[in-house]
């Protein structure tokens, strides 16, 4: 079998290699352990003695202080360096070492207990005469001695280290010409094995390749001859039955494509929008009557708008749907005299291992409902600005009278006036709000945007709203992350965003309650803007409505049309950042929006 015949041929290179590798394993373990051990003790013993050459400089020091009548001194200095040297000292004799350092180190500790005995002896004298003769005799030619000691020790552990340095040289050399020797014996005995193999096992191969190849340019009637009766043999009889089910399975295929092409041709035919079909590289493989028409029209030359393109090429990245809901992604297009819109919706199209083969772009006519939209955009902001003047002549009438200007007024007619006031009010606020959504439904906010750094942009918030919350007897509080980037914004319309956000936060929370302004940086290069309060919350299967026009969840009594937040989030997403909400029943919410950051290198420049 082919396969005992590759096992036997791999056998002697794997014996050898691990043979050869245990080896040096275990040399090289035994080498690193005693090698460590040597120049650890080594380089401890070469510490130890340096370090007991300056404790004796310190004693001599000791010594001269106390002959230049600096006798506190110099005795704190002599005592000192005496207990730092015999701490070295003692771990000099306790260290495993040749016996030649032995032996210097026993020599080091005779003397230094003769120079000890003298120099404690001279210290404890209450003369004022410094004894030099007894100095001169006793400890001056033990000094040297000891410093010649401590030389000769240090020389005799740097030889050690060199020595052991060489040994493990010429020992690694050893193992290095072994393991090649074997590497080069295992590469021979394979390489001979390993010629004999292929030549047994390449004529077989190279003729499945040549069949395989004929297979793969279509030509469904090759076979290829059985002449073994191993693995090879079997690869070449399953070869054999593709070829012959590969054939059958063409004949089958062939007429079921063509029915399918002709279904989805008539299929998309049927649909009057035009609707493209492109592969994953953008190119149109596929079209309807009506995107021929289209195409016709506009001269495309086989290739969408560019705003198409951009959309295509988005989808095309992220693999998600562009399907838009609003009327700001519609493309309008001028032929035949007349302007016609469409609003376009790009489906990514994946197989069956959901893996993205191309999109299906389908443009929706939308021109008459684009046309009712304008009608009611324009219907609403007339009749607000036409309600908005006799409305301001009202409250001034309103406010005249209640500043009893024109008269005093009774308790009754005062509660009137005060209510009417209240209501032109909040139908003044509604109109304002209508006349904003109708400005950014226009499409052109009209932003006077600057670069505002994020804390600041807090601090301000904080500043304007600090009295109303507090007179809501609440506290208010922002915790803003450190080294956050600027953002680019129009001061006055963001801070529409943040005054609506913290008015919801004071109508909802209980009293007492907590609201905090919390600031943190984001992925992609964003900085988050988010309220939290304490209140009720929102129910989760009201979230994604709560930013609808005139939407207010069931079951509030709190006043408002609900217009707020959707204003706010016109004005977000007309700065390019996103807007949101994450709440639970009973646990608070927390009304947030991201903004794209300035980049640092901008900022700079």
């Amino acid at each position: 079998m082919l396969r005992t015949r590759l096992f036997l041929n791999l056998v002697p290179f794997v014996v050898i290699l691990l043979a050869v590798g245990v080896y040096a394993i275990a040399l090289f373990s035994r080498l690193t352990g005693s090698v460590d051990l040597i120049v650890s003790e080594n380089y401890r013993s070469v510490v130890a003695a340096q370090q007991m050459s300056v404790a004796l400089a310190g004693m001599d020091k000791g010594m001269l202080l106390w002959r230049e009548m600096d006798r506190d001194n110099g005795k704190a200095k002599f005592t000192e360096s005496q207990k730092h040297f015999e701490e070295n000292l003692h771990q000099q004799l306790k260290r495993m070492a040749s016996p030649a350092v032995k032996e210097l180190s026993g020599q080091l500790a005779t003397n230094y207990y003769a120079f000890q005995r003298t120099g404690n002896w001279i210290l404890s004298l209450r003369q004022l005469k410094f004894p030099e003769e007894e100095y001169d005799r006793e400890m001056a030619p033990r000094l040297l001695e000891m410093k010649q000691l401590l030389e000769r020790i240090t020389d005799l552990n740097n030889q050690s280290i060199l020595a052991t340095r060489q040994s493990l040289k010429e020992n690694t050399r050893d193992v290095t010409r072994l393991m090649i020797i074997g590497i080069v014996v295992a590469l021979t005995i394979s390489g001979i094995a390993c010629y004999y193999l292929v030549r047994s096992i390449m004529q077989p191969i190279q003729s499945l390749t040549k069949a395989t190849r004929e297979v793969g340019e279509g030509n469904l009637d090759q076979l290829v001859a059985v002449s073994s009766k191993d693995e090879l043999a079997q690869l070449a009889e399953s070869f054999n039955k593709m070829a012959v089910q590969l054939q059958a399975y063409r004949q089958g295929t062939t007429e079921k494509i063509g029915r399918l092409h002709r279904t989805m041709e008539s299929t998309l035919a049927t649909f009057p929008d035009p609707i493209f079909v492109l592969d994953k590289e953008g190119r149109i493989e596929l079209k309807n009557p009506a995107a021929e028409a289209l195409e016709a029209s506009l001269k495309l030359k086989g290739e969408l708008p560019a705003r198409l393109r951009v959309l295509i090429q988005k989808v095309l990245g992220t693999g998600e749907n562009f399907l838009p809901n609003s009327f700001k992604e519609v493309v309008s297009f001028r032929f035949s005299g007349h302007e016609i819109f469409f609003l376009p919706r790009i489906l990514a199209m994946r197989d069956k291992e959901n893996v993205l083969i191309g999109v299906a772009v389908v443009l929706y006519d939308v021109t008459r409902f684009r046309l009712l939209d304008d009608v009611k955009t324009n219907l609403v902001a007339t009749v607000s600005h036409e309600l908005k003047t006799p409305l301001t002549s009202v409250r001034l009438v309103l406010h005249i009278l209640l500043e009893k200007t024109a008269g005093a007024l009774t308790p009754m007619q005062q509660d009137l006036l005060t209510a009417a006031r209240d209501d032109a009010e909040r139908l003044l606020r509604i109109l304002n709000s209508l006349l904003d959504l109708t400005w950014l439904d226009e499409g052109n906010p009209g932003l006077h945007k600057e670069v505002i750094a994020s804390a600041d942009l807090v601090s301000k918030v904080m500043e304007g709203l600090r009295e109303s919350v507090m007179t809501k007897f609440l506290k208010i509080k922002s915790v803003v992350d450190p080294d956050l980037p600027a953002v680019m914004v129009d001061r006055q319309r963001i801070n529409h965003v943040f005054t609506n956000f913290i008015n919801n936060a004071i109508k909802h929370s209980p009293p007492h309650g907590e609201i905090t302004l919390r600031v943190a940086q984001v992925e992609n290069n964003g900085v988050k803007f988010s309220v939290i309060d304490q209140g009720p919350g929102v129910p989760e299967e009201f979230q994604d409505r709560i930013f609808d026009r005139f939407f207010r969840v069931p079951g509030q009594t709190k006043r408002g049309v609900g217009l707020g937040l959707s204003i706010a989030r016109e004005i977000v997403e007309a700065h390019g950042g996103q807007i949101g909400v994450r709440s639970q029943a009973g646990q608070g919410s927390e009304f947030y929006l991201v903004l794209p950051a300035v980049e640092r290198e901008a900022l700079v420049s």
